[in-house]
């Protein structure tokens, strides 16, 4: 496998926003009448990737269409960048590769750009994507990953997809990437493991000592 490019994940693989995603997650449960959870409740169901759970089946759809487009729209005090992350960038980019960030917040390009500036990340970052508000899957980012390596011109199997959530491995071996799960969200390993990533690992500082073996 010879990489060019390495899509990250924003939330919980880059950035550090388990406190926002609490505090949008209660605001829009209380949007829909529908009761909050306590921070123990969400993160037991968290790092079992079932916040589904909390959230009744027929109000489902129309609750994460106005999470993600939320999430993308607040911050918090406590936000910030995953230890190790902004040295690991600046050694990927220093080696040529691109670097891309797709994020399942439903927002413009713009308002990530003015993120990870914030957290100051932006240098090392060659393009953004995210989804758009009324896109129909809120769950895959298929659309979203095309999109910049059409962009970039590099090909599926050319590139390593990074996340901490099911879906980011899930679309990643969708299109036929190399794909690494990292725990540094929260989500369980066992829990990761379900979606037969093609490496699990405690963070993306360990990133470039993969790419160094499959050379």
């Amino acid at each position: 496998m010879k990489v060019k490019a390495v899509i990250f994940d924003l939330d919980g693989t880059l950035i550090n926003t388990k406190e926002r995603f609490f505090k949008v997650f209660n605001e829009t449960l209380e949007h829909l009448s529908l009761p909050p959870i306590t921070k123990g409740k969400f993160e037991e169901l968290y790092s079992r990737a079932s916040l589904d759970e909390a959230i009744p089946e027929n109000a489902r759809k129309n609750f994460w269409k106005r999470f993600l487009v939320r999430y993308g729209q607040v911050s918090s005090d406590e936000d910030g960048p995953i230890l190790g992350v902004r040295e690991t960038l600046k050694e990927l980019k220093d080696r040529g590769l691109i670097i891309c960030v797709v994020t399942g917040r439903a927002c413009n390009a713009h308002s990530v750009w003015n993120e990870l500036e914030k957290h100051g990340l932006a240098e090392y970052v060659d393009i953004v994507s995210a989804k758009n508000p009324s896109v129909k899957d809120h769950y895959l980012k298929e659309e979203e990953i095309l999109r910049v390596l059409e962009k970039t011109g590099v090909k599926p199997d050319d590139c390593i997809v990074v996340g901490d959530f099911l879906a980011d491995i899930e679309t990643g071996k969708k299109i036929g990437a190399f794909t690494i799960a990292v725990l540094s969200g929260g989500v369980r390993r066992e829990i990761l493991e379900s979606a037969e990533p093609d490496m699990i690992l405690e963070s993306v500082r360990e990133i470039p000592r993969i790419i160094d073996m499959h050379k």
